[in-house]
């Protein structure tokens, strides 16, 4: 896209706005914070029973993943290295489903060199109380049990948010300087101006889209268009609306696309969704 592009969405992304007022808020993702956590004791992939959250421990962080998958392999190395920085006032504890294969997830659980428990969920009755859908994910509660914060897999510093959110809970930094760590200022290295970032922003909501993580579509689309008037965010905003049941912000959505330089594909099917409604 060149600046010419650039500056003529721009241009048309602050006529919307003033047409059409702000982005309307996203939804939480995963459980809602205050969910409270039942304590367990749940059988674990070794053959013996560990405990799901620890009443000693200011923080209990919970780790779903799936051991087939590479992402959720990364992860669990990057979490290796949080377990040791963030020390004993912090309970770790892996969750895989209880239909995964024990062998995989031994050999991913020893690979990544982790020192949690890995437990298992039977009848992935955990997944679904607290509305896991995408893996790998880190939920953190406090020391009894309630639900705080979810932190979803970032392919791009995911120890430092983990290690952010954490730190957030046990008190240790304040709200503001956890949300800079969770999203740090635009660096200047070439390749990484805010219309590239933006364009990855709108590449994951696209794949949330797919995974049916509707809501975080939503919140991904809405930070790239934070970073940068990138029109292809409008598109992905409008079917993930859709897919919410949410009709009128979704053809918001697409009018702020018919003004701009987007995928015509995108937007006639984001505009079947609520046909009719």
């Amino acid at each position: 896209m060149n600046r010419t592009t650039i500056a003529r969405a721009a241009f048309h992304l602050l006529l919307g706005l003033a047409a059409f007022g702000p982005v309307p808020p996203v939804a939480a993702g995963f459980a809602e914070p205050g969910t409270v956590i039942d304590q367990a004791e749940l059988a674990t992939i070794a053959g013996g029973k560990a405990a799901l959250l620890s009443p000693s421990a200011r923080a209990n962080v919970l780790v779903f993943f799936r051991s087939d998958q590479d992402h959720s392999t990364d992860a669990l190395r990057q979490l290796a290295g949080c377990e040791k920085e963030l020390g004993p006032a912090v309970h770790w504890a892996a969750l895989v489903s209880g239909a995964s294969e024990l062998s995989e997830a031994k050999a991913a659980a020893a690979g990544a060199g982790i020192k949690m428990p890995v437990l298992l969920d039977a009848g992935d009755k955990l997944y679904d109380k607290l509305k896991v859908r995408l893996h790998p994910a880190v939920l953190i509660a406090d020391g009894k049990g309630i639900l705080q914060v979810s932190e979803p897999y970032r392919e791009v510093d995911f120890a430092d948010a983990v290690k952010a959110q954490v730190r957030f809970v046990l008190g240790e930094i304040d709200r503001a300087t956890r949300d800079r760590a969770l999203d740090p200022e635009a660096s200047h290295m070439p390749g990484d101006d805010p219309m590239n970032k933006a364009l990855r922003d709108v590449n994951m909501a696209k794949k949330m889209v797919e995974l049916g993580q509707y809501d975080l579509a939503v919140a991904q689309a809405q930070k790239a268009l934070e970073r940068a008037p990138i029109p292809a965010a409008y598109p992905v905003l409008a079917t993930a609306y859709a897919k919410l049941g949410r009709c009128a912000d979704s053809r918001k959505m697409l009018e702020q696309a018919q003004k701009l330089p987007t995928d015509a594909n995108e937007v006639a099917a984001a505009r079947a969704l609520c046909a009719g409604k």
